[in-house]
């Protein structure tokens, strides 16, 4: 199998099956389609929420407000 056969047969299975990783891989002269067992993982977007504020005159100390922030607020 060529490269470009093989680019194209990921294509293909790509669209045949979208919750499969599918690459072109090559071992030594010849190329071959290869699946990868992760599956494609979605925005959640919780990687940018920013995180929660302080509260005002806390009379905690900084290790208890550390906790609280780890805590999620």
């Amino acid at each position: 199998m060529t490269r470009e056969e093989a680019i194209a047969g990921v294509e293909r299975r790509r669209a045949s099956d979208p919750d499969g990783t599918w690459i072109a891989t090559q071992r030594g002269d010849e190329w071959m389609i290869a699946r990868i067992a992760l599956a494609p993982t979605k925005v959640t977007g919780t990687a940018t929420k920013p995180p929660p504020a302080a509260p005002r005159d806390d009379p905690h100390s900084a290790i208890e407000r550390a906790a609280w922030f780890a805590a999620g607020g």
